[in-house]
C-alpha cells in the first residue's frame, strides 16, 4: 500500500553521508507522489531557511516542512502554518543551566529562532563557520539571555559522539518544562513537552483527514523515536542509534549512504502502479 503520508528526517536518514541527495530523481517521485494524493514532509531539527536551500525548487504541492524538531511546520512555497516557541523564561533557565552545569560543560550552543539562529560562538571561528553550514542565518550575540526573539529550539552539541548522560541530566533538571532529545551527531536538541516531529506530524494528517496507519515515516535518532512509533510504518534506518533500533519493529537493510528512503518510497509506487 502507497502511504498518503511519508515523513523523513534528513541527517542519517534521507541525506548520504556527505548531506547530499539526487536531486531529479526526488523531483521525479515527488511528482508521482502528488499524482496519487500522497504528501512528502521533511521532519528535522534543522531551521526552514537550511531545508528551503536543500529543496528549493522541487514539485512542491507534495513537499511540507516540519522543521526544529516540530516546533514550525511550512509548506513547500514556504507559508508558516505554525510555530510552538518556548516561553523566555524558561529559555533563559535552560540557557543558564546548560552554560553552567559541569555535566554540559565544552558544550556549542545555538538558540534557533523562527528567522534567525544565535550562538555565543565567535563569527570569525571554525565551529561558526560549521554551524552556518545547517544555521544559514546564524548571528553571533554576546550574551544568549538576553536574545528576545522568540526562540522555538535549542541546540546543543559537543565535540562526542554519546550524548545520553547529557539528555538524562537535562531532563532531570527540567522535568515537565522542557524535554530534550538526542539529534545524532553529538548532538540534543530542546523543545517543550508537547512539541516533537511526531505532534507536528499528527496534526497534518489530521488535517488531511488521513489516520496513523496510511503514514510512514523514517529516522535514526532520538528525535525520530516518537514519530516513528506513531506512524503505521515506522521505519529505522540500519545506521539508526541503538536506542531507536531497539525499539522499532522495521529496519531497513541499508544505511543512509544508500537512497534508502527513495528506494522504498518508489518501491511502493511500483506496487501501487502495478
Amino acid at each position: 500500500m502507497l502511504p498518503r503520508l511519508i515523513a523523513t528526517d534528513l541527517d542519517g536518514t534521507f541525506l548520504d553521508p556527505q548531506g547530499a541527495y539526487d536531486h531529479a530523481r526526488l523531483d521525479r517521485t515527488l511528482r508521482a507522489l502528488a499524482r496519487h494524493g500522497s504528501h512528502f514532509v521533511v521532519a528535522t531539527g534543522d531551521p526552514l531557511d537550511h531545508v528551503q536551500d536543500l529543496f528549493g525548487g522541487l514539485q512542491e504541492a507534495a513537499l511540507t516542512y516540519v522543521v526544529e524538531d516540530g516546533a514550525l511546520t511550512a509548506t513547500g512555497q514556504g507559508t508558516v502554518l505554525q510555530t510552538r516557541p518556548i516561553p523566555a523564561d524558561l529559555v533563559h533557565a535552560a540557557v543558564t543551566w546548560i552554560k553552567t552545569a559541569p555535566s554540559f560543560a565544552g558544550n556549542f550552543l545555538i538558540s534557533c529562532g523562527v528567522t534567525r539562529a544565535y550562538t555565543e560562538l565567535p563569527a570569525a571561528g571554525k565551529r561558526f563557520a560549521a554551524s552556518r553550514a545547517f544555521y544559514p542565518s546564524l548571528t553571533h550575540v554576546a550574551d544568549l539571555t538576553r536574545v528576545n526573539a522568540p526562540i522555538l529550539k535549542l541546540d546543543v552539541t559537543w565535540h562526542h559522539l554519546d550524548v545520553q548522560p547529557q539528555v538524562a541530566a537535562f531532563n532531570r533538571q527540567f522535568a515537565g518544562q522542557l524535554v530534550a532529545t538526542s539529534s545524532g551527531l553529538g548532538g540534543l536538541n530542546v523543545s517543550l513537552p508537547s512539541v516533537s516531529k511526531a505532534t507536528a506530524v499528527q496534526a497534518l494528517a489530521q488535517d488531511w483527514h488521513l489516520s496513523r496507519t496510511q503514514v510512514a515515516a523514517f529516522g535514526d535518532s532520538g528525535n525520530d523515536l516518537a514519530l516513528l512509533r506513531w506512524a503505521g510504518q515506522g521505519i529505522a534506518v540500519a545506521n539508526a542509534a541503538p536506542e531507536v533500533l531497539a525499539v522499532t519493529t522495521i529496519h531497513t537493510t541499508q544505511t543512509n549512504a544508500a537512497p534508502v528512503v527513495l528506494d522504498q518510497i518508489d518501491a511502493w509506487l511500483a506496487a501501487f502502479e502495478e
